[in-house]
């Protein structure tokens, strides 16, 4: 029982950032364009990243959403293979401006650390403040969304 219980804890920690590593390679041999715009909305910049498939004509667009842990390679992985499919990518980094100095995802100084910032505000104990916080991130999210 221990070991099975050890292995699972191993694959655990070792498997996510395995994927991580799968992903940044998959990128860095990528043929496609690949490039970081800012998208602004009133006062805030959000950094997306932008995925362009390998044609010259007209391309259908899709938005990719991360999950809570940000936009880190696997997410871009995602776009990358999307614009391989035909489609032009766009990746909204959503947690530009809430890592330290107003950074992004990649700012954080660990990858859980952006997934901290997305639960903010649920726990019982979360101060008002952060409670706050979270539902004026949503509002920006959803403003954003709708300007996409």
């Amino acid at each position: 029982m221990k070991k099975a219980l050890s292995l699972a804890i191993i694959l655990i920690v070792t498997v996510p950032a395995f994927a991580q590593d799968v992903a940044k390679q998959r990128l860095e041999k990528s043929p496609r364009h690949q490039e970081w715009v800012a998208v602004k909305n009133g006062s805030r910049t959000v950094h997306a990243y932008l995925v362009f498939p390998e044609t010259k004509s007209k391309a259908p667009a899709i938005v990719v959403i991360h999950e809570n842990r940000g936009l880190n390679e696997w997410v871009r992985s995602v776009a990358d293979q999307l614009a391989e499919a035909g489609f032009i990518a766009i990746a909204p980094d959503l947690l530009s401006g809430t890592a330290p100095n107003g950074g992004k995802t990649s700012d954080f100084p660990d990858q859980g650390a952006g997934h901290g910032f997305m639960r903010a505000g649920e726990e019982a104990n979360a101060t008002e403040a952060n409670k706050r916080a979270r539902e004026q991130a949503w509002g920006r999210w959803k403003a954003l969304l709708k300007k996409i």
